[in-house]
């Protein structure tokens, strides 16, 4: 393969709470090129534009904040609590998200980048495998991720309990993912592990 012409895509995936971000700002931190999906999700939503409007007339002023964004606490208690409205939803964001990433891909191959890497929450609930040539998956005991997130984000186990419920479960992930990356240490543990994976799966791709 002409890495210049075509790098290779690598998925990163993990639950809620499980270290997934870390994980990608430590790649990014070696020089790799890592694109943040989750990222571009929000902007979507957090700044005034035309998926804000879409989503305003689909799903009401209700959803507004008075900064003119979306109200993201209402909007979260309304779809992990509907999959109908969350289907919507997602499809509203992620025509938004596929265009800017095509973007920072085509300026990736044109910096003749090795490969990209997707940080994608929602690779393995869209089944978006087929999309890469590898995918690793960063996985933590369910009670750390919980802990994690009410101590980070300020939400309650309510809430990540109904964000759990909605993706799949990690023998999903186990089974659906070329490497792992267990996060049941430290950090320092934690970027070895990352590490150690990411050159595993170059090596596979490099045979």
């Amino acid at each position: 393969m002409d890495a210049q012409d075509a790098p290779w895509r690598i998925g990163l995936t993990g639950g809620i709470g499980s270290g997934k971000t870390t994980v990608a700002e430590i790649w990014r931190r070696d020089g790799h090129c890592v694109i943040d999906l989750d990222a571009h999700s929000r902007a979507v939503l957090d700044l005034p534009g035309d998926g804000v409007e879409e989503t305003v007339a689909r799903f009401g002023e209700a959803y507004r904040n008075p900064s003119g964004t979306i109200d993201r606490a209402a909007m979260a208690r309304l779809v992990f609590g509907d999959s109908a409205a969350r289907a919507e939803l997602e499809g509203i964001v992620l025509s938004r998200v596929e265009r800017a990433v095509a973007h920072e891909e085509a300026k990736a191959r044109a910096a003749g980048e090795r490969l990209v890497i997707h940080d994608n929450p929602l690779l393995l609930e869209k089944r978006g495998e087929a999309g890469y040539d590898r995918v690793i998956t960063v996985l933590a005991r369910r009670e750390d991720r919980i802990a994690r997130v009410v101590a980070d984000r300020g939400r309650d186990r309510a809430y990540v309990e109904s964000v759990m419920a909605a993706q799949v479960s990690d023998l999903e992930r186990i089974r659906r993912s070329d490497r792992l990356v267990l996060n049941n240490a430290g950090r320092q543990e934690l970027g070895d592990r990352a590490r150690h994976a990411l050159a595993s799966v170059l090596a596979d791709l490099e045979e």
